[in-house]
């Protein structure tokens, strides 16, 4: 079987070289040539394009970081949708929205092709040692047909449904490792600022009921090192739970602890850690802790935006929504709304004094062009849960 592999990276580079110790015979195409040649270092043949690939391999597997990435791969010109031959299987193992692999698998149906959603999980380390768990969707005997493929990349596969559910399963997990990662970094900080012995606390607890796999992989292999090379970059955790938020809100679930660690991993992701492992998100913590401990902390402040006229708020809303979403992304706000009523908005923002608050809203477009008035407050936030 002639296997091609698209996206060398981090994930696919070890992945693609535990097919060829399986025995399949492996072509790789990687946007990075470095990559590339890493590849072809280890056994694998190179120098294909991807309508190559599409005309002379009889499995295809895509591991790329963006569904950007994935629908160019698939869809342009000189893609493998619109140069596949027949019987052509195609396994994407990106993290991406399930719309997307629906999407994909319509349009192989339509060419007479298989597509299967195949995401995976176990990291870099699970990659290496071909222990990664893969949650497949789409056709079940297309699935039966290439389950050996998955045998040589994983320990747990599990057919889980169609077209799109693998996709489902992988951003549920990914929710799960944000809220981890986020319970990790603030159990760690709590630690350190007590003065505890972080490597006999980590033994202690990895005996106990807040056991997990993210505890132990971030402590042991990144933490412990003090080194945040990046196994899962933070901004592809970031883009993750961007999608787990689009699969909430169109499944109509709420949430609110998940809602606040995206917004946190986003701001994190913004700054320069964004390029570093997510287990920097300790790191971030740290430096938020040491900022509220100095002698100008952050605080809340509320900002009411009474309408003044209505025209103009209407007109420009579009400008007002970028400009708070800007703020959103630099950590400076923390939430926003509007009255249905009619009466305005209000808009929760993080800062050290009122006067830097009054300078962000002043930027505001509503209070440039005359739409809203406004009123500052410092404000003290008391959950009714």
């Amino acid at each position: 079987m002639k296997i091609g592999f698209i996206g060398l990276g981090n994930m696919g580079l070890p992945m693609s070289k535990n097919l060829m110790k399986a025995g399949y015979e492996v072509y790789g195409v990687n946007r990075s040539k470095p990559a590339e040649e890493r590849f072809g270092q280890a056994g694998g043949k190179t120098g294909y394009s991807l309508s190559e690939l599409a005309q002379e391999m009889d499995v295809i597997i895509t591991c790329l970081p963006l569904p950007s990435d994935v629908y160019d791969v698939y869809f342009n010109e000189s893609g493998l949708l619109k140069n596949a031959r027949n019987g052509l299987i195609l396994i994407d193992s990106s993290t991406v929205n399930p719309e997307l692999n629906r999407e994909i698998f319509e349009a192989a149906s339509l060419v007479e092709i298989e597509f299967l959603d195949a995401p995976v999980s176990g990291g870099n380390s699970g990659a290496e040692a071909g222990t990664l768990s893969i949650m497949v969707g789409g056709n079940r005997w297309t699935f039966e047909t290439v389950k050996p493929v998955f045998e040589a990349m994983g320990k747990r596969i599990d057919y889980v449904g169609e077209s799109g559910s693998g996709s489902v399963v992988k951003l549920i997990n990914q929710l799960i490792v944000g809220l981890h990662t986020q319970a990790v970094s603030e159990a760690l900080a709590l630690a350190k600022q007590t003065g505890l012995n972080i490597e006999q606390l980590v033994q202690i607890l990895s005996a106990s009921l807040a056991q997990s796999k993210i505890l132990e992989r971030h402590f042991s292999e990144f933490i412990s090192k003090g080194d945040y090379a990046p196994g899962f970059a933070l901004k592809l955790l970031n883009k993750d739970l961007n999608l787990v938020a689009e699969l909430a809100e169109k499944s109509k679930v709420e949430l609110p602890i998940g809602s606040r660690i995206k917004n946190l991993i986003q701001v994190a992701s913004r700054s320069e850690l964004g390029e570093e492992d997510m287990s920097a998100m300790l790191k971030f913590q740290l430096q938020r802790d040491e900022e509220t401990r100095g002698s100008n902390p952050v605080k809340m402040f509320a900002v009411f935006l009474p309408m003044k006229d209505s025209e103009k708020s209407q007109k420009f809303r579009p400008e007002h929504l970028q400009f708070l979403e800007d703020k959103r992304n630099e950590g400076r706000l923390f939430a926003n709304g509007r009255f249905v009523d009619g009466a305005g908005g209000l808009v929760i923002y993080q800062g050290r004094s009122k006067e830097e608050v009054e300078g962000w809203v002043k930027q505001d477009p509503y209070i440039i062009e005359g739409a809203r008035n406004y009123e500052i407050h410092e404000w003290e936030m008391a959950l009714g849960q």
